[in-house]
């Protein structure tokens, strides 16, 4: 599960990903919403991370609470401006039990894909349909399966750096075609520009990729309809040279 994923990674988060455009990101839902019928509403977004969509979306009007399962997550992004209207809570997006129904459910960047076991899949959409008004959306992105099968991840380095700290990551990715699952091994490497030791350590993402077929069922079984499938942000219909996509299910009114 995602919290055992960013024991350590989540120190380093924000600097790894200081490049992904959340201001577009976030312009990017907030129209799909308004075109779903949510020009502002209540949204409960799963895995919200350090709040950085969540509190650009506050910022345009919508009322955000998030639930993250990592600790170290919700810590990093305690720094991050606060946002009227955005709140956040520990919580497993599988179990969690809020007292309110909301207009709107999301699950950003590829929060989804951290659940590896079909049983996770099933109960974390009964849970957004368990928590949507009638009449609601659940908006979320997942990796694509015929991208991954036919693009194939590979071994890649990323580094960054800024006032502070040199960060060197090394991801090596394992592939099970049999179980939809890639395994990202990844080799942390953070150096301290003012001297000190170098720190070293290892962790491994599993994530899954899905099929829209799968993506179907797994909303029928939760009493949601499939209303819009995209490539993230861009928009433009699924490939298979599309990564990331989103889907857009609502709950009958």
């Amino acid at each position: 599960m995602k919290e055992e994923s960013f024991q350590r990674y989540g120190a380093y988060y924000d600097l790894l990903y200081r490049d992904k455009d959340y201001a577009a990101e976030s312009a990017y839902i907030g129209r799909i919403l308004r075109a779903a019928g949510l020009a502002q509403g209540s949204l409960l977004e799963f895995g919200a991370g350090q709040g950085r969509h969540g509190r650009l979306l506050a910022a345009a009007g919508f009322s955000v609470h998030g639930v993250e399962r990592s600790r170290e997550m919700i810590a990093a992004g305690g720094a991050a401006p606060a946002a009227g209207g955005f709140s956040c809570i520990q919580g497993d997006i599988r179990t969690v039990r809020i007292p309110r129904t909301f207009d709107g459910v999301l699950s950003l960047f590829h929060v989804i894909s951290y659940l590896t076991a079909d049983a996770d899949v099933a109960q974390t959409f009964a849970n957004a349909a368990r928590h949507l008004r009638p009449g609601g959306v659940f908006f979320f992105d997942v990796w694509h399966g015929p991208a991954v099968l036919r693009e194939r991840p590979s071994a890649r380095v990323k580094r960054v750096e800024d006032g502070t700290t040199r960060l060197t990551r090394m991801a090596e990715p394992e592939m099970d075609e049999e179980a939809c699952l890639v395994t990202v091994n990844y080799t942390i490497v953070a150096e301290p520009k003012a001297g000190g030791a170098r720190t070293t350590f290892g962790e491994s993402h599993r994530l899954r990729y899905f099929f829209p077929g799968e993506i179907e069922l797994f909303a029928q079984a939760a009493g949601l309809v499939m209303e819009r499938s995209e490539e993230f942000l861009t928009g433009q219909p699924p490939s298979d040279s599309t990564w990331g996509v989103a889907y857009l299910l609502r709950k009958a009114a």
